[in-house]
């Protein structure tokens, strides 16, 4: 019984952190698009720069919420952890680190830090196809450009 309903738990925790991070990355697009618009007068280096700069602090600023989201769910369900808080705990299975320092005390919650592993995945390679994506959105504005013929 425990493991499906960890299962169950993980899901929706999942697919709270699936939320924060389509919202932010929607937060990118927007902060991307005026980025542009502020910097087009201004050559390759500074205009990705910006754009890579503004997308990946985005980035960074979800994953500590998804992380602490995991964490605050820990605390919320009791979940005691051996050796270290709850917050390096979903930061460590998050990123699929693992040290194996790190253990809920209570077997019953064993499938917690796998399914935070895959989450984390899911949500690291979300991240870096945004990345690539502000990359390519900023090749295709300068391919538009008319070249200059001095």
């Amino acid at each position: 019984m425990g493991n499906t309903s960890d299962l169950f738990i993980g899901l929706l925790i999942s697919f709270l952190n699936f939320g924060i991070h389509a919202v932010l990355t929607a937060l990118i697009v927007v902060a991307t698009r005026r980025a542009e618009l502020r910097t087009h007068h201004h050559g390759i280096f500074v205009r990705l720069s910006t754009l890579l700069t503004v997308a990946v602090s985005i980035l960074m600023f979800a994953h500590i919420l998804e992380i602490t989201v995991w964490a605050a769910a820990l605390d919320l369900m009791g979940v005691q952890i051996v050796n270290v808080g709850s917050f390096e705990f979903a930061f460590e299975n998050y990123t699929a680190l693992g040290y194996g320092d790190a253990l809920p005390k209570n077997v019953r919650y064993r499938l917690l830090g796998p399914i935070m592993a895959l989450n984390g995945l899911l949500l690291i390679g979300w991240s870096v196809a945004v990345i690539f994506e502000v990359m390519r959105m900023a090749e295709f504005e300068i391919g538009k450009r008319p070249k200059r013929t001095d």
